[in-house]
C-alpha cells in the first residue's frame, strides 16, 4: 500500500523547525509522502531577529505547480496543506494548485492554517493574506486551523466567550473548524473544535515562552491522522497529544525550538488528548 501524499504550501527556514520545516518532518514520520512548495525562504523564524530571504517569486512558485503537474505529481495529491504564504500572488498560486489538485483528485483533503498573525506579536502579514484567506481558500478548504487571534481576525471582532468562539467557528463553514490557544481562563488554554458540528473542547495549562512551530506541527499531525482514515475527534486527539509532548520535551532540554529530531519518537507515541463535546 503507497504512503499517503501530502503538498505542504507555506514557509521554509534554514534553521529551526516551522513552517514546513517543522510539518514536512511530522508528516513523513506519521507515515506520509511530501510535496513541498515553499512560499518563503527565509534564514530563521522572525522571533530570532530580522532574517535573511523572501518570499519566492510568484512566477517561481507557479513554474513549480507546473512542473510537479506535468510529471503527474498533482494526480497522486491526497492532501493539501496551504499555511504562511508570503505574499498575495503567492497565496493566489495556492488557490491555483487546490483547484488543479481537487480536478486530478476530488476527494483530496484542503487544510487551511489561515497564518495571519498571533496574541504576542499581532498581525505579521502583508495587507490582502489575511483577506484572501478569508474570502478564497477558507471556502474551498475541508479544515481550518486558525489560533485565537487568526479566527478574530477572521471573525472581524473579539472572541471573549468559548460560545463566541463556537460562533465564529461555525460562520467559517467548513467541516472541520478548529481554533487553538484560545484563551479560556486565567492560565489556562483550549483547543476548540467542531465535530459533527458539535462543539468539543481540551484545555491545558498555558506555557511561559512555547517553542515556535507548535501549529505547524498540530496541523500536519492533523493532516496526517485524518489521510490516515482516523475520524475527526480521534485525528486531532493525537495530535494535540503530539505538539503537547514536543512542548515537554522542548522544555526539558531547554529549548526555544522545537526538538523534533531528540522527540521524534513522541510524534507517533505521545497519548492522545480527547477533547470533550459539551
Amino acid at each position: 500500500m503507497s504512503a499517503p501524499t501530502v503538498l505542504s504550501i507555506q514557509s521554509r527556514v534554514a534553521h529551526g523547525h516551522v513552517g514546513n520545516a517543522a510539518a514536512a518532518f511530522v508528516l513523513q514520520v506519521l507515515g506520509c509522502e511530501v510535496v513541498e512548495l515553499p512560499t518563503v525562504l527565509l534564514s530563521a523564524h522572525p522571533g530570532h531577529g530580522r532574517p535573511g530571504g523572501g518570499a519566492v517569486p510568484a512566477e517561481m512558485l507557479a513554474a513549480m505547480l507546473d512542473g510537479l503537474e506535468r510529471i503527474g505529481v498533482l494526480a497522486r495529491i491526497d492532501a493539501i496543506i496551504v499555511g504562511y504564504l508570503g505574499t498575495v500572488a503567492n497565496g493566489m498560486v495556492a488557490l491555483d494548485a487546490v483547484t488543479r489538485v481537487r480536478i486530478a483528485n476530488p476527494n483530496a483533503l484542503v487544510v487551511v492554517d489561515p497564518v495571519i498573525g498571533d496574541r504576542d506579536g499581532g498581525r505579521y502579514v502583508a495587507d490582502g493574506i489575511a483577506e484572501l484567506f478569508r474570502d478564497r481558500l477558507i471556502p474551498v478548504a475541508d479544515v481550518v486551523k486558525a489560533n485565537h487571534f487568526e479566527l478574530e481576525s477572521l471573525a472581524g471582532r473579539p472572541l471573549h466567550m468559548i460560545d463566541d468562539a463556537v460562533q465564529a467557528l461555525s460562520a467559517l463553514g467548513v467541516a472541520l473548524p478548529v481554533v487553538t490557544s484560545l484563551e479560556v481562563a486565567e492560565g489556562r488554554l483550549g483547543t476548540l473544535a467542531l465535530i459533527g458540528g458539535a462543539p468539543h473542547l481540551q484545555v491545558t495549562r498555558a506555557v511561559a515562552e512555547p517553542p515556535h512551530g507548535l501549529g505547524d506541527s498540530l496541523g500536519a499531525a492533523l493532516t496526517a491522522h485524518l489521510v490516515a482514515g482516523l475520524a475527526p475527534a480521534a485525528a486531532l486527539a493525537r495530535a494535540i497529544g503530539t505538539v503537547e509532548a514536543l512542548i515537554g520535551a522542548a522544555l526539558a532540554l531547554g529549548r526555544s525550538e522545537l526538538p523534533l529530531i531528540e522527540a521524534a519518537s513522541l510524534i507517533t507515541t505521545a497519548p492522545p488528548r480527547p477533547l470533550t463535546r459539551f
